[in-house]
């Protein structure tokens, strides 16, 4: 559903969103976005700074709901250690 890529000894914390052509038109594509971006807001507080994030969505994030894609966006940043 989606991947995330973490680069670190940043000075400050940043994080980005790609959403490529493939899972849709550009309605589709910016809801994913918007969805990603309110399931990240909650985990801001707990990443420390120092790292750079960027999630990548796939297909199948575009039919999920949003209490899927906010798992999936916890799992994901779990799994880097971040959290």
């Amino acid at each position: 559903m989606a991947l995330v890529f973490v680069r670190t000894r940043q000075p400050d914390k940043r994080i980005g969103f790609s959403v490529g052509k493939r899972i849709g038109n550009a309605v589709c594509r910016n809801r994913v976005k918007r969805r990603l971006r309110e399931a990240v807001t909650p985990l801001l507080p707990e990443i420390p700074s120092g790292y750079r994030l960027i999630f990548i969505a796939r297909s199948a994030i575009a039919s999920e709901d949003f209490s899927s894609i906010c798992k999936t966006v916890h799992y994901l940043v779990h799994k880097a250690g971040l959290i």
